[in-house]
């Protein structure tokens, strides 16, 4: 199969070598940082670094879309994505495409239209070892019996705003794997956008009957990585993830270690090794076929991804409040969107009526205005169209094809 890849960084290195090493072959190529360019070019000699990305509109040029980082800015970002989803070409984004939630719900609202396939990498996800761990939470049944607590810290040398909440974003997706679905999210930390993020501590609750903690620990010098510790009625399990790698093919199939402490017996047991990468592409590859047809939500991942989003923007909402948020998980549909737009606007009519009935109730019998004697025709004018929009919904309602 014929991919792109638009945006470079770790993860799209990786995915690009995973691709390659699968037969498939990778096309086109567009936005490269300077840091990648000397890895990508030992990967893909001889193909041009092209600025012509709406080429990829065209389904005949690629199969699908690989979208990283890149040196985009987060609007022109969103701007290739809703193009690329509202053309139904199929992309696999790195997790997260951007760190506004907003765009997560127009992909979604846009993917539900056009009935495109669109997935998301988040190397943690699907792993194995985390799915026992998720078990051993459901079930109960475990050498440390009944988990009580799931606490994930999260290790990094970058605790900007930025890079934490892009390492929130795929943490929290595996946390709702483990522990459940989440419903409200309290955060401790600093709350000034531009502050340093190496003391935000979160915790979570949901559905699951344990509770959900996770933060991040500041490790100058040294890649990121994940720990994921269970606290049981007998003892306690440790998940130790693989770190994080600079380049790509190193670390891919790293396999990380399960340590459980039961008592005063404790034991270190490797884990399996999984290619993160090569399965994500597999999987991409798999999906192709239900792109544009009525199986394309099943083969897409984006909800996951739209939901996990929105924690993450709960967790910083809930920093900058000093509070507990509620998230109340829904789809985005142009219905949701109007009905939007329309509270806004009736909100800001009765505002404005508010200061029409005092100046003419007021100055227009002490100035005697001319113009004041029609404000109630001007009024009742403006509250008749308000209620005639309520119906453009169903006038702009699409039919059914055959």
């Amino acid at each position: 199969m014929k991919f792109a890849a638009l945006g470079t960084d770790r993860d799209v290195l990786m995915l690009v070598e995973a691709a390659l090493a699968a037969g498939h072959h990778i096309v086109w190529l567009g936005d490269v940082r300077p840091e990648d360019a000397d890895a990508i070019r030992s990967l893909l000699p001889g193909l041009p670094d092209s600025a012509d990305w709406e080429s990829l509109l065209d389904h005949r040029l690629v199969d699908a879309v690989l979208v990283g980082r890149g040196t985009a800015a987060d609007d022109l970002r969103a701007e290739q994505l809703k193009r690329l989803v509202t053309d139904a070409v199929p992309t696999l984004l790195v997790h997260p495409a951007t760190l506004s939630v907003l765009t997560f719900y127009e992909l979604d609202m846009g993917r539900r239209e056009s009935r495109a396939v669109v997935r998301h990498y988040n190397p943690l996800v699907g792993n194995p070892n985390v799915a026992e761990l998720a078990d051993w939470v459901r079930s109960g049944e475990s050498e440390i019996g009944a988990v009580y607590q799931v606490v994930c810290q999260r290790f990094a040398s970058d605790c900007g705003r930025d890079a934490v909440l892009r390492h929130l974003a795929r943490d929290v997706e595996v946390l709702r794997a483990v522990a459940g679905e989440v419903r409200s999210v309290s955060a401790v930390g600093p709350r000034g956008l531009d502050a340093n993020y190496a003391s935000l501590q979160v915790q979570l609750s949901g559905s699951g009957t344990a509770t959900v903690r996770w933060s991040i620990v500041p490790t100058p010098g040294q890649a990121s990585r994940v720990e994921l510790t269970l606290i049981g009625q007998r003892g306690s399990a440790t998940l130790r993830l693989p770190p994080d790698s600079d380049s790509a093919g190193a670390g891919v199939a790293g396999a990380g270690s399960l340590e459980i402490a039961v008592g005063d017996r404790k034991e270190s047991r490797p884990r399996r090794p999984r290619d993160a990468p090569r399965a994500a592409i597999d999987a991409l590859a798999a999906a192709l076929p239900a792109n544009a047809t009525d199986q394309s939500a099943a083969a897409s991942t984006w909800q996951d991804a739209t939901i996990a989003m929105e924690i993450a923007d709960a967790i910083e909402l809930s920093l900058q409040k000093g509070r507990t948020i509620e998230i109340h998980p829904q789809k985005l549909t142009e219905q949701l969107a109007f009905r939007g737009t329309m509270a806004a606007f009736g909100c800001g009519l009765l505002f404005v009526g508010f200061f029409v009935l005092v100046f003419a109730g007021v100055l227009g019998d002490v100035l005697d205005l001319p113009l004041v004697r029609f404000w109630p025709w001007a009024l009742l004018a403006m509250l008749a169209m308000f209620l005639l929009l309520q119906v453009v919904p169903w006038l702009a309602k699409k039919r059914p094809g055959d």
